[in-house]
């Protein structure tokens, strides 16, 4: 992984750490969900052109942020 990349998901996981009320955490939703459209996006695009180095990358990626997405949910639980 490149650390750009890291260092984004650090960042987002520590928004969500220090996310205090609902609204922050929808952002927080929202900006995930729009960078797994992307993702996926990415992963069509190089499948159809046989990447498939590529589409590895890119599906890791996902992976992290699907884990992002994981914990958005338990904050959402009311304790």
């Amino acid at each position: 992984m490149d650390s750009q990349f890291l260092t984004e998901i650090m960042e987002i996981n520590e928004k969500l750490a220090e996310a205090q009320g609902e609204t922050a955490v929808k952002e927080i939703e929202s900006i995930v969900r729009a960078k797994q459209k992307e993702l996926t996006d990415d992963v069509s695009r190089a499948f159809e052109r046989d990447n498939f180095e590529k589409a590895k990358e890119l599906l890791t990626k996902m992976r992290y942020f699907s884990n992002v997405e994981e914990k958005i949910k338990l904050k959402k639980i009311p304790l």
